[in-house]
């Protein structure tokens, strides 16, 4: 595959088969995977304060909670690992093939995950048997954290590339450009809906008092609610900042109404959880813990699907290069039009097919892709064909808002073609 070249066009049936393949792994991974990192990362706050200040009802919390969010070894097991590969296969055939990314881009995040899993799995048994934690397992639960934490943060930075696919060659030729500020807004917005989704899983499955039980009675379920109704007021208050951060770092590509639409449904799930845990009467006395959960898993798909559409979006707006029939239309259509005739004819030619295949990856001449439009740059240049094709040899960085433009691998009589070509077609050239 052309490492300059645009990603493979899909058949609309395929492309539809794998938006829906795409939604159902991400609203299988990223609620669990979301609540696991924020229970393990309250049960580790807890217990290590717990630990501290001999606080039996900390040291209980913290092992309900991780109990709870982990469920069991294999459970974690399965839906921690199960869904990855799914999405993996989704963006690899969105992007173009096994040859889209390195392959450590896509097994770094399992690896991750694998680790994650079981170093939790880890200080899960260990807290059972004890709170009282030695430094190992406590150690253990602390880097299996941090491995789910990365885990879903790489995996952010491969969905990042779907709605901004024509970057894609940036990061062919150097992973670094894979970073981007609409993935990290992303993972902020899953984290803040997952510590709000581990509230309402603590409101609903915790504090219930068992007799004889260390910790317990009326000061732990106040305890507990106080813990659940935090988290879920956190989420809830932080999701909508982030879905409007989210909207404003999203490529122009991939921007539409639909896309509007479903994340304006976060902010009015987000007042809703607010209102159910604050406003409404009778909350000490209610378990809101089912209604907040449900909550915030809408919230969930509802992120989720302007993600799908984004990307839609985002592909839809790709041109792919012209064939061979379409060469010749376009070739007929420049010799009926008033187009230079002869040998000046065929370079402009030489040059469009050039500039379709390699340059409109990251050129628009009307928009911003991943360059600035070529309507704006190129008449700078004046007819001076020699500094253009200067600048196409050897591209430099001029605007540090934008990323470095790579040397493209074409031959010298292209880089002639294509700097004619571009000054013929925009005002000033």
């Amino acid at each position: 595959m052309n490492p300059l070249a645009l990603p493979p066009a899909l058949s609309p049936d395929t492309f539809l088969l794998l938006r829906y393949l795409l939604i159902a792994a991400l609203l299988l991974y990223l609620p669990f995977l979301g609540i696991v990192i924020a229970g393990s990362a309250a049960s580790l706050v807890l217990n290590f304060f717990g630990r501290e200040n001999r606080d039996e009802r900390s040291l209980r919390l913290s092992r309900e909670w991780i109990e709870a969010v982990t469920v069991h070894r294999w459970v974690l097991l399965l839906l921690g690992l199960l869904a990855y590969p799914a999405i993996a296969y989704a963006c690899q055939r969105f992007l173009g093939g096994r040859t889209s990314l390195p392959a450590i881009a896509w097994l770094a995040p399992f690896g991750a995950l694998l680790a994650g899993c079981l170093l939790l799995s880890l200080y899960r048994s260990a807290i059972r048997r004890t709170t009282e934690l030695p430094p190992a397992p406590f150690g253990a639960g602390a880097t299996g954290l941090l491995a789910m934490i990365s885990a879903a943060f790489l995996t952010f930075l491969l969905l990042g590339t779907l709605v901004h696919p024509a970057k894609l060659p940036l990061v062919r030729s150097n992973l670094v450009f894979i970073l981007s500020w609409h993935s990290l807004v992303e993972f902020l917005l899953f984290l803040a809906l997952s510590f709000g989704l581990a509230g309402g899983i603590a409101l609903r499955f915790l504090g219930r008092s068992k007799a004889g039980e260390a910790g317990g009675g009326p000061d732990y379920e106040a305890r507990v609610r106080t813990a659940g109704t935090s988290f879920s007021l956190a989420g809830a208050l932080a999701a909508p900042a982030l879905v409007v951060l989210d909207l404003i770092t999203l490529p122009a590509t991939g921007k539409s109404m639909e896309v509007f639409v479903m994340a304006a449904t976060v902010p009015i799930l987000a007042l809703a959880v607010f209102a159910l845990l604050y406003l409404l009467p009778g909350k000490g006395e209610s378990r809101p813990g089912d209604r907040v959960t449900s909550l915030f898993v809408l919230m969930f798909l509802a992120v989720i699907l302007c993600h799908q559409s984004a990307v839609a979006n985002a592909f839809q707006g790709l041109s792919a290069p012209p064939g061979p029939l379409a060469a010749e239309t376009v070739s007929k259509g420049k010799k009926a039009a008033s187009s230079p005739a002869g040998g000046d004819a065929a370079v402009l030619e030489k040059g469009k097919k050039v500039f379709d295949t390699v340059c409109s990856v990251c050129h628009r001449f009307d928009a911003k892709v991943v360059g600035p439009p070529l309507n704006e740059v190129v008449p700078k240049y004046k007819g001076n064909v020699e500094k253009l094709k200067g600048f196409i040899r050897n591209p430099v960085k001029v605007n540090p808002a934008l990323p470095a433009m790579p040397k493209p691998a074409i031959k010298e009589d292209e880089v002639d073609a294509v700097a004619r070509y571009l000054l013929s077609k925009v005002k000033g050239g």
